[in-house]
């Protein structure tokens, strides 16, 4: 009985993480088609949040599934629980990383600001390590790990506020590429979430490893 509940948890944690990998290759395109006005690309990171959901699905219900079967308790039930969490965060991530790609599509014929994409584009490879960071924390029950995660947030807040400053001030300046501006503070704000949820997921391997619920980003701080 002991062997089945845990084959079985393994199968979906194997799940989850294929869920991360996508969410992350999801954000990896939609930057990329960022940094070359890609729609293809763009196009296929929005179809792709429709798998990425539909793997969301199938975490719940497998976990729901475990529940039902085995009566999990203890260590094992705050495993299924984290889970169903982390499939939830994977799954908002992976539309923020679909939000990147529909607004590439939005702003392909506006004048954009060179200087300005090389900075989101920095700041969407930061949103990246601090998911992965997370993801590994959580594979591995590593807090210590998963207290980084926090740290490395901070320097997505700090890029997001010095690119919104510098945004707002190219708009302001120049007309020609104030629509350009605004729709890149919401695309900041995209990859800022992005970041946030992979610092949720990190709190979700505090959780498990000691039964204790916390919030990293305030506590870190």
């Amino acid at each position: 009985m002991r062997h089945d509940l845990q084959a079985q948890l393994d199968q979906l944690l194997t799940r989850v993480v294929a869920m991360s990998e996508r969410a992350d290759a999801m954000l990896g395109e939609a930057l990329q088609a960022l940094e070359v006005s890609d729609l293809e690309a763009a196009r296929r990171v929005v179809v792709a949040d429709d798998e990425l959901d539909r793997a969301y699905e199938q975490v719940q219900q497998g976990v729901l599934a475990v529940v039902a079967l085995h009566g999990p308790v203890a260590g094992d039930l705050r495993l299924l629980t984290a889970l169903i969490h982390v499939s939830l965060h994977l799954e908002r991530m992976g539309d923020y990383a679909s939000g990147v790609a529909r607004t590439v599509e939005r702003v392909r014929d506006l004048p954009a600001d060179e200087a300005l994409t090389g900075q989101l584009l920095e700041m969407g490879t930061r949103a990246r390590e601090v998911a992965h960071a997370a993801m590994q924390a959580f594979v591995h029950r590593d807090v210590e790990h998963a207290r980084a995660c926090a740290r490395l947030d901070d320097d997505v807040d700090r890029l997001n506020l010095g690119i919104f400053h510098r945004l707002v001030r190219l708009a302001s300046q120049d007309e020609h590429r104030l629509e350009w501006a605004t729709h890149m503070i919401q695309l900041a704000r995209l990859l800022e979430r992005f970041a946030d949820h992979g610092v949720d997921i990190a709190e979700q391997t505090v959780f498990v490893a000691t039964g204790r619920t916390v919030e990293l980003s305030a506590s870190e701080r």
